[in-house]
């Protein structure tokens, strides 16, 4: 049962990582933005983010959200 958890709780930290980069090259943050807690936030809580996201890719396709 721990080994099952641990992996669930791996994979939701890698898929929420990839989520988050491909969530900051979307809306063209900078390089230090990485760093930020704003970044683990989006790591941390992907599922709420891909709402969004999803929201503005269907409206404003592959040229980004203007900000």
């Amino acid at each position: 049962m721990e080994k099952k958890l641990s992996t669930i709780a791996v994979l939701y930290f890698v898929i929420g990582l990839i989520f988050a980069f491909i969530f900051a090259l979307y809306y063209r943050w900078s390089a230090f933005s990485y760093f930020s807690p704003g970044f683990f936030s989006v790591v941390l809580t992907w599922p709420y983010q891909a709402i969004g996201f999803t929201k503005d890719l269907l409206y404003y396709g592959l040229a980004g959200k203007p900000v």
